[in-house]
């Protein structure tokens, strides 16, 4: 084996091995975004599975898939080609990655036991070639180079694709299908085309990556392929152990973020058509924060400066939970068929004067911008929804003296909640470089410490506990809102509504507090990694 030395160690990466690393990721948010976003919606409306089936099947699907994790993190370390041990992975397995995709979005004709087999099947092996491909992938960061400027920088560029890419599928996807479905958003082979077009541009994006990277960090030559043993050794690793708890518990106040998202929306602020937009401008403030990392890392150790966007996160999200209901409606969705009357003055927040015209107008194409307002020909202070079903309506007030009071504009409560909620994600955006960062230092700490490296192994099980995170911010969402009688598409009860809005922001505020106990703990900081790097860089001279 080729023997490192320090100049190759601690590499200044040039852009183009940043960018090409950091695309590989956005193939992976191809495959991740249509996931997150829009698998059990097509699972439910366009397969014909039950909601209630789906959630069990992509909840056992994730546990599985976690353990998988460690696994292939060691079948990675054991791994010895000409390439590498991580790159080969990212070309021989795209193809069977992108197979895995076009299976899970097939929907063959079979009775409701059958579908449910298909697609527990077919989403297993959709993960587990993810894995096979994104674990590999995920250890490389930690063998381009030592330098730990370099490192953030480099994570910094990957989580800016990662996240610009899910803006483009989440965005993108829904029109897409309709296109390629003939005009139908129901029809599966709409979905099938869009997802063959991500497969496709994922697997030479991943060639990409495979293409631009070099592996300069290899183990030492007289190291042996063992997993258990170096299991063992993560288990009694005092930094690695805090990364673990670290990274389930911000896993888990993403997730509580994300999945409370459409119900705080739809019950508390009654503005499901405004969930596009607020999802949408999360996604950019992380994706600020994260291009931000490499920057702030220069004159804070990235220890400190975790700690104080904790800080900053749990503040504000405390703040969040004081932010008053919205007093006017504004916009409302318009989900049945069934025909109800719908006031004004609901939408307005303010009652009819004697000489006062109203104008009804509906939105299509709503996503994150209204695209398109069009007038209905209905001027009294009531309309019929009827007619005017899967629509978002609104109104013009135009009062005695001319003036205009237009119900879509955004009350000063909508405005603070989307303020609060754009700087609680751009203090988390660098969370994501940071952290991919601090699991390589560990690594380089555990070969210091034991004479051992294991990046496969390390970076497997840290994300192994991000799983875990996003399973139990799952969970505590879900039993929360049961054990406060949560009823669906129903008016909420007080303590159900109460535990909704928690959810969404005393809960994420609570879990940044622990982040700030574990990071507390964590004594692998600027001065010490720069003696790590020296003494490892000395013993392979």
């Amino acid at each position: 084996m080729t023997q490192t030395t320090s100049t190759d160690r601690l590499a200044k990466l040039t852009w183009r091995e940043r960018i090409g690393y950091g695309l590989g990721d956005a193939g992976f948010n191809f495959y991740w975004a249509i996931i997150g976003s829009y698998l059990i919606f097509f699972y439910t409306d366009i397969f014909g599975i039950s909601a209630a089936a789906a959630a069990t099947m992509v909840t056992v699907t994730k546990i599985v898939d976690a353990f998988t994790d460690p696994a292939m993190g060691a079948i990675a370390d054991k791994t010895n080609t000409r390439w590498g041990k991580f790159r080969p992975y990212l070309l021989f397995g795209t193809l069977p990655m992108m197979g895995a995709g076009l299976l899970t979005m097939t929907t063959p004709d079979l009775d409701e036991g059958g579908k449910l087999i298909w697609a527990y099947a077919t989403y297993m092996i959709l993960m587990l070639t993810y894995t096979v491909l994104n674990m590999p992938y995920n250890s490389l960061s930690g063998v381009l180079t030592a330098n730990a400027q370099e490192r953030n920088t480099l994570n910094s560029t990957r989580f800016f694709f990662a996240y610009f890419t899910g803006i483009i599928v989440g965005a993108l996807t829904p029109d897409l299908a309709e296109y390629f479905g003939d005009g139908d958003r129901y029809n599966p082979v709409g979905w099938q085309i869009t997802m063959s077009i991500y497969a496709v541009i994922a697997s030479v994006l991943f060639v990409i990556t495979f293409a631009t990277t070099k592996e300069r960090i290899r183990p030492p030559a007289e190291q042996k392929s063992e997993p258990l043993k170096d299991l063992k050794t993560l288990l009694t690793c005092k930094p690695w152990i805090i990364i673990f708890i670290l990274a389930m518990v911000i896993m888990t106040t993403f997730t509580l973020r994300g999945s409370s998202a459409t119900y705080y929306f739809k019950y508390f602020v009654e503005r499901p058509d405004l969930l596009g937009l607020f999802v949408g401008l999360q996604v950019l403030g992380l994706m600020i924060g994260a291009m931000s990392a490499s920057t702030l890392t220069r004159y804070i150790d990235k220890v400190k400066l975790l700690m104080i966007l904790m800080g900053v996160v749990s503040v504000l999200c405390f703040a969040f939970a004081f932010v008053p209901k919205p007093q006017a409606l504004g916009v409302v969705d318009i989900n049945e068929t069934k025909q109800t009357q719908l006031n004004a003055s609901d939408l307005l927040g303010e009652p009819h004067q004697s000489g006062d015209t109203y104008t009804w107008t509906r939105y299509e194409n709503v996503f994150w911008v209204i695209k398109n307002r069009i007038e209905l020909p209905q001027t009294s202070p009531q309309i019929s929804t009827g007619a005017y079903a899967s629509d978002t309506l609104s109104v013009i007030r135009t009062r005695a003296d001319g003036s205009e009071l237009d119900s879509a504009s955004w009350p000063p409560e909508l405005i603070l909640m989307f303020i609060l909620s754009m700087l609680i994600s751009l203090a988390l955006g660098p969370k994501a470089p940071i952290t991919w960062a601090m699991y390589a230092d560990v690594t380089d700490y555990n070969e210091w410490k034991t004479g051992r490296r294991a990046t496969g192994m390390t970076f497997s099980a840290t994300t192994f506990s991000q799983k875990l995170g996003s399973a139990a911010g799952s969970a505590i969402m879900l039993s929360v809102l049961a054990a406060l009688g949560y009823q669906a598409n129903q008016v909420q009860s007080d303590a159900s509504l109460d535990g909704i809005v928690y959810m969404q922001t005393l809960a994420p505020g609570v879990f940044a507090l622990i982040a700030i106990i574990a990071l507390a703990f964590y004594d692998l900081t600027g001065e010490k990694l720069e003696r790590i790097q020296q003494e490892l860089a000395e013993r392979q001279s």
